[in-house]
């Protein structure tokens, strides 16, 4: 193979990354000039992007659609609370909590990185055994992961503060910081995809069955991926603590929860494209529909709105994309170096697959 040959195939192979890294990135630039308000949207979008991005690192290489990986989000964002908080506010805010937790404090990167390490190690504990079941029984198993974890947070008032808002979290997240880690964690996905950890997951998704009878562990591959989607989500935990700066139990449970399978659902399961790509036109459809519900002036026309209607906006939106493209909008594909497939079937097409002529039009001239 000539180095040409070579340098062509790692292109192609690199595209679907970079291309979905240049969208996001653009995304951000051409927005950086806007107002407070607009900023404030990109910024969430961008959160948004990371925990998708982390549900589908186990439930779209899997195929196990997992009702619970919100609950990463919970223990990362509160993981963030108690090491980024300083020491002296701490005293006041989490009087009883432990001392070794009471002295530490951390900012940045590293607190992002331990924020989703914890989450990964939780991961761990429970990954033993929900990644035996499959199907409708590890779905519900996570569901009750989350329930758990939700009611723990609402009642350990040493760590959590309880039902009560966890405040004085420091608000460092800007559009550039959430876009430097969107892109890290489309980059460790896309990595761990192309692993022979992720092609034999992936396998197993297609077809459990044969993906055995070649020796593959599913519930290995699966523990894998399941660590790694905590550790993720577990950052999009930091992320939203670091945005919001101050958050209650119920920032992480249900209504986030379906959101971001919302998301994943309508951009693809199956390919990170879709994940990213659902993520993005979700968030941008959110936010239309929440100004529509808030009420509008067009000309003459003044529309006051209507609690409730942006819910039941994006729930016909995702009835409508499940109708026409029940595989998402990229079909579970990731994008592609090169003409579009439809192009290439017209472009190799036979003249004679063309309409034909008409009756009149086909009769010999007199």
């Amino acid at each position: 193979m000539s180095p040409r040959d070579v340098l062509a195939k790692a292109w192609r192979g690199a595209f679907p990354v970079v291309s979905l890294c240049l969208i996001v990135a653009l995304i951000v630039l051409v927005t950086m000039g806007g107002s407070e308000v607009l900023q404030r949207h990109v910024t969430e979008m961008l959160v948004n992007l990371v925990l998708v991005v982390g549900l589908y690192v186990f439930a779209g290489t899997s195929g196990v659609l997992s009702f619970g990986q919100m609950s990463f989000m919970a223990i990362g964002a509160y993981s963030t609370a108690i090491l980024t908080i300083p020491v002296v506010q701490k005293q006041f805010l989490l009087p009883d909590l432990p001392g070794f937790l009471a002295d530490v404090h951390l900012s940045g990167i590293p607190a992002a990185v331990a924020a989703g390490g914890v989450a990964a190690v939780f991961a761990v504990f429970i990954g033993l055994v929900i990644c035996r079941l499959s199907g409708l029984a590890a779905s519900l198993a996570m569901f009750a992961v989350l329930v758990i974890v939700h009611e723990v947070a609402r009642n350990w008032d040493a760590v959590t503060r309880g039902s009560r808002t966890m405040i004085g979290v420091p608000v460092t997240v800007t559009p550039g910081v959430a876009l430097g880690w969107a892109l890290v964690v489309i980059v460790i996905a896309y990595l761990f995809q192309r692993s022979s950890a992720g092609l034999r997951l992936r396998a197993s998704r297609e077809d459990e069955f044969a993906a055995r009878s070649i020796g593959v562990s599913i519930p290995r591959e699966r523990f894998g991926a399941f660590v790694l989607s905590g550790f993720i989500v577990g950052i999009g935990g930091y992320l939203y603590a670091q945005y919001q700066g101050a958050f209650t139990p119920n920032a992480f449970f249900t209504h986030i929860t379906f959101i971001t399978i919302a998301m994943l659902v309508i951009g693809g399961t199956k390919s990170l494209s879709g994940a990213v790509v659902g993520a993005i036109v979700v968030s941008l459809l959110t936010n239309l529909f929440n100004s529509i519900e808030d009420g509008f002036t067009l000309g003459p026309i003044s529309f006051g709105g209507r609690d409730g209607l942006s819910d039941m906006a994006l729930a016909a939106f995702i009835l409508i994309i499940l109708a026409l493209r029940p595989e998402g909008i990229t079909k579970g594909r990731e994008l592609r170096w090169g003409r579009p497939a439809w192009l290439k079937r017209r472009a190799a097409a036979p003249p004679g697959d063309g309409p034909l002529p008409a009756a009149d039009d086909a009769r010999p001239a007199a």
